[in-house]
């Protein structure tokens, strides 16, 4: 096996078997559906007397799950993970489970910063080799203000792309006040079995840590170029926002962050940034495996990283650029996952082809000195092959369309008075699953 090695910071140890990495198994359909009342310390509709996990996670979970959250404000997916990061972590059985929320009560809606809110969270909760139980909880958001911390670096997990049995896939570690954003995207190679794509957060130490957390990953459905979207997507909205939870990891604990449940031939793709806010050590790993599979295979352990696609770490993944416009003369153009910009590995140099998961701020100055109104508009070039992108646009969230080579697709337009100047401030991120590098260009329609 490799030795470990430090990249940057981050502690990267690709090859070292985990600890104990708690995977959801697909559940047993042989016992009538429990519904548990948390908070009440009430059951409802029990056929029978609750299991004794069920018994400890209504004695552990107190009168409410009680969440501090941050953003301005803070979108409704971010709101999700956090109800499914706090149940999996104060829910005694919760972490080997496959935990789904179901629903909330009301509906989950963006929490306004320094505001609060209450809802009622139907979860289920599916142990290995047990059926669901379904647990209402409530659950208190308060939205709190936190100093904003960007990621110093980005972790790529997405080699080997296309998995044939389960393997650790990347692992590394934080350590006091350090933010890292993560990429993976992985595909399950098997043609019969489910896969689990699973990202941990870990405490070695014999105390608690405190982390702060954002993520999204994507769903179940859609080709490639749509799950790298859909994951892209919620994942920008919420880091623009500053959007994101605060959690307790307990002493000597590992906590599912996101998990996919990738049928045969599946892609999973997500994205998390994480900050240690109290603590010296954090450890994430993302691990795959084989449904019914105890532990990844010895061959797994072998470095077979594929040559096409890229993991490890990467320094300052933000990349900030100005440039002007001038209404008659010369359309500005900003490049995104060119040659030119592209982040290297910190040890082995290696370039990271198409800056995926780096975030690039553009800000644009735009004049029309003539005595007429004139229409600008911003435009995405697809140069590397089929894409999608997700763009803010002075603050205003476009989801971009697919793109397809020399068929440039307008993503906003501006109508420009005579003689008047203003900025257009343009941030995105290069998605997984799409092919960059892309063009936007700014000029007449």
């Amino acid at each position: 096996m490799p030795t470990p090695h430090d990249s940057g910071g981050v502690a990267l140890d690709p090859q070292t078997r985990p600890t104990r990495t708690p995977v959801p198994r697909r559940p047993a359909a042989r016992r009538p559906l429990a519904i548990l009342a948390i908070g009440a310390l009430a059951l409802a509709g029990l056929a029978m007397p609750p299991r004794g996990w069920e018994q400890r996670a209504l004695a552990a979970a107190g009168p409410a799950l009680r969440i501090s959250v941050t953003g301005g404000p803070t979108p409704a997916g971010t709101l999700r993970l956090a109800i499914l990061s706090a149940v999996r972590e104060q829910v005694p059985g919760a972490r080997d489970a496959e935990v789904t929320l179901l629903s909330t009560t009301p509906s989950l809606a963006e929490l306004p910063a320094s505001s609060e809110a209450t809802v009622e969270a139907s979860v289920s909760i599916a142990p290995p080799a047990e059926p669901p139980t379904t647990l209402t909880i409530p659950v208190t958001f308060t939205n709190v203000i936190l100093p904003w911390s960007d990621a110093q670096v980005l972790l790529v997990s997405n080699s080997p792309e296309t998995l044939p049995f389960g393997k650790v896939l990347f692992s590394g570690a934080l350590t006091a006040s350090q933010t890292v954003r993560l990429l993976y995207h992985h595909q399950n190679g098997s043609a019969t079995r489910h896969m689990f794509i699973t990202v941990t957060l870990s405490n070695p130490a014999r105390s608690p840590v405190t982390v702060w957390v954002t993520g999204a990953q994507s769903g179940q459905a859609g080709d490639e170029l749509a799950l790298g979207h859909e994951a892209a997507r919620a994942f920008l909205e919420a880091y623009w926002r500053h959007a994101g939870f605060l959690l307790e990891i307990p002493a000597n604990t590992t906590l599912p962050l996101l998990v996919h449940d990738l049928a045969p031939q599946h892609v999973g793709s997500g994205l998390a940034q994480v900050q240690l806010i109290d603590g010296q050590r954090l450890n994430l790993q993302v691990v795959a495996r084989l449904e019914g599979e105890m532990e990844p295979p010895a061959a797994s352990y072998a470095p077979d990283f594929d040559k096409v696609h890229q993991r490890g770490a990467f320094q300052r993944p933000l990349i900030v650029r100005s440039s002007t416009y001038t209404v008659g003369g010369a359309v500005a153009t900003m490049m995104l996952g060119a040659s030119g910009d592209v982040l290297q590995e910190s040890e082995t140099r290696e370039s990271l082809q198409g800056n995926y998961g780096v975030v690039y701020s553009f800000d644009v100055q735009v004049a029309n000195p003539t005595p007429d109104a004139a229409t600008v508009a911003l435009v995405m070039h697809a140069d590397g092959g089929q894409a999608r992108g997700t763009f803010i646009v002075n603050d205003q969230l476009i989801d971009g369309p697919t793109v397809q080579p020399n068929a440039p697709r307008a993503l906003v337009t501006l109508r420009m008075g005579a003689g008047t100047r203003r900025t257009l401030h343009v941030v995105t991120m290069p998605e997984s699953g799409s092919n960059y590098p892309v063009r936007l260009t700014l000029g007449p329609p």
